[in-house]
């Protein structure tokens, strides 16, 4: 008797048994199908048919529709989302309908994919290789030169926004012309569909888009490329939670194939690969970048009308429009992160175990280390000297707007959102990293970050790497090689700044990659967060109650248990649990423990 083995978009790892009914003819594996399960009808995807002898057919349902003529995913995807499956800590069924969850089940078959068949190929040359561009002209030459060294196949390119997506596909159709597809979550469904059904069943295709471009079902791909490969946006917040840049590598390397990453500059964990001889990589010198500058700030050298710019700053800021030039002024996102300094004796509040600065918390009752977790009570005073002149005061985007726009009301002052059309029309543009995303359109004369702490000092190991490569784009991106670059600071000795000023990388990687060994952070180390919520304390407490129980009993290096970092009042029904696992784990017993509470589970998280 023929069993059809179905997965559902749930947290539960297993296949579920129905009989194919009237539809035995047109079931395949990938296709998608509708089932009765409990009191529910349900959709999901067709992993595989068997055949069981001695079976009672009353066991089992019947399927009630498919809607797919053609599978949706091949082999290689269903293998792919395996691995998916046990990386990331999910079922089988989520990490499948990650791939093809946005489209659409009615839909209209075109008629010039109906009687072509794909082939899967075979290649026999993997290679993972990191191309680093100084200046951001070059990037698209290069991706260009390797589309055209690719002969015979499709190739992925895959970038992490939209609209970065859009620009290439309509530069790189100018050359290649109906070869150029282009895939992105934003698009209709009716529209997805087509481009879904086409990669299936067309060879030779050039397929750009973001991360969920990744999953392409073609199957002659001869070629991965990641434009920007640290980028966040790289990272599934959703279960599966996983990394497109891992998801490429295990692609490449199934199917024998070379995979190219694109960066500025590149992460402490691509540093490590190449240090130790397990990738390549290829530098694109640019002339004329931007110098870094940091500038000291102090009580004694801030401005006493913008307190938020040191005087040196301003002096450069109004010499640079008096000139006609262009200013971008940048502040971290949140603007939250407290940095807290004695104004007597200049006190940095040092953490006790890792000596690095210390944040205060949001409710300004604890100080927060990024780095080794510690949290210790803040009583006001500082333990230097005794003083209770002891902290900072913290500029928002919008405060810092208004000031502006009062102290230069001739000049033309623009407060950019991520996602907002300018004009040229602008002299000052202030926002967040999203103004990053303009750069390169205008020529810019001065870029000023704030404050360069409120960017380092977020409890999360890497907010140091972060910054670095955030502050390496902007370098390449910036079309002025009389640009400036300044990074208020009070701390500018450290060696992030150092190795911006000195253009030197190695000061950087080197000291982070001692720090990280030290502490057994990424990549000496994976580590696991897990996070369960709840609004009923008795239940969240049950939840909270198993999961140490497990830690316990496992012996598991837990180095931190509580609130979200910094502890806010809405976290409350938050929980957080960073493990640490410097060998191998029972990745499936975590997962079981994650389905019996519900919990999400992230490996090596982008922001812990």
């Amino acid at each position: 008797m023929k069993i059809v083995e179905v997965a559902f978009d749930i947290p539960v790892d297993r296949k579920f048994d129905y009989l194919p009914g009237k539809f035995l003819q047109r079931i395949y594996k990938g296709v998608r199908v509708r089932v009765p399960f409990g009191r529910q009808k349900k959709v999901g995807i067709v992993v595989s048919i068997k055949d069981i002898e001695h079976a009672n057919r009353s066991d089992y349902k019947s399927i009630l529709a498919v809607y797919d003529t053609t599978p949706l995913l091949n082999d290689e995807l269903f293998e792919l989302a395996g691995f998916i499956s046990e990386r990331y800590f999910s079922s089988l069924g989520q990490a499948l309908f990650a791939m093809i969850g946005g489209l659409p089940l009615k839909y209209s078959y075109p008629p010039e994919y109906s009687s072509e068949d794909g082939a899967h190929s075979i290649f026999q040359n993997y290679s993972k290789k990191y191309l680093v561009f100084l200046k951001d002209e070059k990037r698209k030459k290069i991706y260009i030169r390797i589309i055209q060294s690719v002969k015979d196949g499709s190739i992925l390119l895959l970038f992490p926004e939209v609209s970065i997506a859009e620009e290439y596909y309509e530069q790189i159709s100018d050359i290649f012309r109906d070869r150029v597809v282009l895939f992105h979550s934003e698009l209709p469904k009716n529209e997805k569909i087509r481009i879904w059904l086409k990669m299936i069943h067309r060879k030779g295709l050039i397929i750009i888009g973001t991360r969920i471009a990744g999953f392409s079902p073609a199957q002659d791909i001869k070629t991965i490329i990641i434009d920007r490969g640290n980028d966040s946006a790289y990272s599934e917040q959703q279960t599966p939670k996983y990394n497109t840049c891992e998801v490429a590598e295990f692609r490449c390397r199934l199917l024998k194939i070379p995979l190219f990453i694109g960066e500025a500059a590149i992460s402490i964990k691509e540093y490590l690969d190449i240090q130790k001889g397990n990738v390549s990589i290829e530098l694109f010198n640019g002339e004329g970048q931007p110098s870094v500058h940091t500038i000291f700030m102090s009580r004694k050298t801030v401005d006493k009308e913008l307190s938020f710019f040191v005087t040196d700053t301003i002096s450069m800021l109004e010499e640079t429009l008096l000139r006609k030039g262009k200013v971008a002024i940048f502040h971290n996102r949140k603007g939250s992160s407290k940095i807290l300094r004695c104004e007597k004796c200049e006190y940095k509040f040092p953490c006790n175990i890792c000596n690095y600065p210390m944040t205060l918390s949001d409710d300004g009752k604890s100080l927060l280390c990024r780095f080794c977790k510690t949290i210790i009570p803040f009583d006001k005073i500082c333990p230097s000297c005794g003083s209770k002149k002891v902290g900072e005061r913290v500029y928002g985007i919008e405060k810092i707007f208004r000031r502006l726009k009062e102290y230069y009301p001739d000049f033309r002052i623009v407060k950019f959102i991520g996602g907002m059309e300018i004009t040229d029309d602008f002299d000052i543009i202030i926002g967040t990293s999203a103004v990053k995303k303009i750069l390169g359109t205008y020529k810019f004369s001065l870029v000023i970050i704030i404050n360069g702490e409120s960017f380092l000092n977020i409890p999360d190991y890497n907010s140091e790497e972060i910054f670095f490569v955030m502050l390496n784009e902007m370098k390449s991106i910036i079309d002025n090689p009389e640009c400036k670059i300044l990074i208020q600071t009070r701390s500018p000795n450290l060696e992030v700044y150092k190795a911006l000023v000195e253009n030197n990388s190695d000061i950087f990687y080197s000291r982070e990659l001692s720090i990280r060994k030290q502490l057994c952070y990424p990549p000496f180390s994976d580590i696991i967060k897990i996070e369960i919520k709840g609004t009923k304390k008795d239940v969240f407490e049950d939840k909270k109650r198993l999961i140490e129980d497990y830690i316990k009993e496992k012996g598991y290096d837990l180095f931190y248990s509580g609130p979200s970092f910094p502890p806010v009042k809405r976290g409350k029904g938050v929980w957080k649990y960073l493990l640490r696992f410097k060998d191998e784990f029972d990745r499936q017993d975590i997962k079981k423990l994650a389905y019996e509470v519900d919990a999400t589970v992230e490996v090596n998280p982008d922001r812990i």
